[in-house]
């Protein structure tokens, strides 16, 4: 099922579960995945899903659409998305898992980036929550990725320095020729 964002929205901290959820209007509600102590004083109230939350939603929705993701999965990151946007404390970097890229793009709220895994050959791909001038905000599309230490899971947040984001460029369609005439 695909969402629409509409006025009825609206945020609110749950104590029962400890999370942020989004009260879709609809008998719906979404719940984040991050946990209180991630979250910003303000986080602990209710307020509206505003005009600005639905822009974003929108501009966040255009760039995972390029993606292979079910309608579920991608409601779900998009809404995690502009919950780390809005209401996640600040993170320090963790760039250590990651190898640095020579290209160095300006990203926005959105992009889908890759990087490379450190002493591994594995790549991951992410989502940026908050771009910022020499850090950003990710969080992880894959449903599982094993770094040293941890272990991530699909929309778990960390915050890499630039260097190491590279924007992903989906693989080609083989399709698109396909019905070329000889």
């Amino acid at each position: 099922m695909k969402i629409k964002p509409n006025n009825q929205w609206r945020w609110y901290y749950d104590d029962e579960h400890e999370r942020m959820m989004l009260d879709l209007a609809n008998g719906m509600l979404f719940r984040s995945c991050f946990p209180a102590k991630m979250l910003v004083a303000s986080a602990y109230g209710e307020m509206i899903f505003n005009i600005d939350d639905a822009g974003l939603y929108h501009c966040i929705e255009e760039q995972v659409q390029k993606l292979s993701l079910s309608n579920e999965h991608s409601a779900e990151l998009i809404l995690n998305a502009l919950v780390a946007f809005r209401f996640l404390k600040p993170q320090m970097p963790r760039s250590w898992y990651f190898l640095p890229v020579h290209c160095h793009d300006d990203l926005v709220l959105g992009d889908v980036v890759q990087v490379h895994i450190e002493d591994s050959e594995q790549q991951a791909l992410f989502l940026v929550a908050e771009a910022g001038k020499y850090a950003s905000l990710c969080l992880l599309i894959e449903p599982k990725l094993v770094l040293k230490d941890r272990v991530m899971r699909f929309c778990d947040p960390i915050k890499i320095m630039n260097n190491r984001l590279m924007i992903y460029q989906p693989p080609a369609s083989s399709l698109l020729y396909e019905r070329a005439v000889s």
